[in-house]
């Protein structure tokens, strides 16, 4: 009995010695795909690692792990691989030919789940926006191939990249992601439910080589081959006038037409969450400066900073003027409710002018019954969406991860004696 009992031992330690990190059972094939879009549509979420519990009552097996923009596009595939049993793989951005796969065996005699949890660090590790263009490839323009568990990328200028959680029927995006910032702080991540810029999205390449754009996983009989090789692939996005991008992608995927109180709403709610998620970002690098008050180093520098990220609720706060404006132009805003146009007017108080001319011309605002999106900001202190887009557009607002709060928010205007004495890695101010 004893024998016995020991063969099975040895048996069981000679099983983890070479488990993969998950043993795949299931081949991708359209049917899998469309499973995976809906698990993502379903069940891809801002949440999905700062949750404790999974809607079961289960505890998270997930939980606390923190991503990076690129992390949680490669964290979705990979989740949704190993919970299906599915092979993953991605092409191995240190060798040529190598390949990166669940067949790993690295984490001998540990847990599955485990396993898993290191395999997504070691990916955290290796994967980034650099290796995404390899692992994925640019779709023509239609709701079958633009869909959930798709990515949408920016050229390298800007390294970023969004997971689509889905395209609503209004044929916009809902994209969840992360920052870097954002990996160095809480698990969360972030959602928006509008397009970037896409000035910014294809910055420096408008073209099928820049790796931009909306793109999807290659099937694993095609890493490694040239882009244009896989089955699929299409240069259809990058046909269109840049400045037409968004309108002509918008209407091919919409499945009904969105109403201009549904337009504002959305746009008001997106410059908000942008809002929000400034203080959060801003007090993390205070948070960074009181434990190491000297001058930051270029890492530290560049997950703290925030250009981008400023740049993006910019775009978004123009993209609400330009939106209110033709719809008073169009019908003079009748499909707007009372509050909504008391809103705009509070935070474009000129809208017939240019957006520099209102800049200029628009004084300090105060809260008032019309304000909307009131946020507590910095030493409890708070302010409307108005007069953040005051300080934004008139470039009070400081990305400079060195510089005091009073600068960050512009109570003060930078930059500040520190700041000058510091070395800066980039920056952005409003240019309209």
């Amino acid at each position: 009995m004893k024998q016995s009992i020991f063969f099975c031992v040895i048996m069981l330690l000679s099983g983890l010695s070479n488990a993969a990190v998950w043993t795949e059972v299931n081949k991708w094939s359209e049917d899998w795909e469309n499973r995976y879009s809906a698990w993502v549509k379903n069940e891809w979420n801002k949440n999905f690692f700062s949750r404790t519990q999974l809607p079961n009552g289960q505890s998270n097996p997930y939980y606390g792990l923190r991503v990076d923009c690129a992390d949680a596009v490669y964290s979705m595939r990979i989740i949704f691989a190993y919970e299906h049993r599915l092979p993953f793989a991605m092409k191995d951005p240190t060798y040529s030919a190598a390949r990166i796969s669940n067949k790993m065996s690295r984490w001998d005699r540990q847990r599955e789940i485990d396993r898993v949890r290191n395999f997504l660090l070691y990916i955290y590790e290796m994967g980034s926006t650099r290796s995404l263009p390899s692992d994925t490839y640019p779709v023509a323009i239609s709701r079958r191939t633009i869909r959930s568990g798709g990515v949408l990328t920016t050229t390298s200028i800007n390294h970023h990249s969004w997971t689509i959680k889905e395209i609503l029927p209004i044929g916009v995006p809902y994209l969840v992601y992360n920052s870097v910032v954002g990996s160095h702080s809480g698990f969360g991540m972030q959602e928006r439910k509008s397009w970037p810029n896409p000035n910014w999205v294809f910055e420096g390449d408008y073209s099928p080589s820049s790796g931009a754009g909306f793109r999807y996983w290659r099937p694993l009989t095609s890493l490694g081959k040239p882009v244009w090789e896989v089955p699929g692939y299409s240069t259809e996005q990058f046909q269109i006038p840049l400045q037409r991008w968004i309108k002509t992608l918008q209407t091919r995927l919409a499945l009904r037409d969105e109403k201009d109180d549904q337009i504002i709403a959305r746009l008001i709610d997106n410059v908000c969450v942008g809002f929000k998620d400034r203080v959060s970002y801003v007090n993390d690098a205070l948070s960074y400066k009181r434990q190491y008050p000297s001058c930051m180093s270029y890492e530290a520098f560049d997950i703290y900073s925030s250009p981008s990220r400023d740049e993006r609720i910019f775009d978004d706060l123009l993209l609400l003027r330009r939106s209110f404006k033709e719809i008073l132009q169009s019908n003079n805003g009748r499909d707007l409710s009372a509050e909504q146009k008391d809103q705009l007017r509070k935070i474009y108080p000129y809208i017939n002018q240019s957006a520099a001319s209102e800049t200029r011309n628009m004084p300090a605002q105060s809260i008032t019954e019309d304000s909307t999106c009131v946020v507590t900001y910095y030493a409890n202190r708070s302010m409307d969406m108005a007069e953040f887009k005051r300080r934004l557009f008139s470039g009070l607002l400081s990305n400079n991860p060195n510089e005091p709060g009073e600068y960050r928010w512009g109570l003060l205007r930078g930059p500040s004696d520190h700041a000058r004495s510091c070395r800066s890695w980039g920056g952005w101010s409003p240019q309209f």
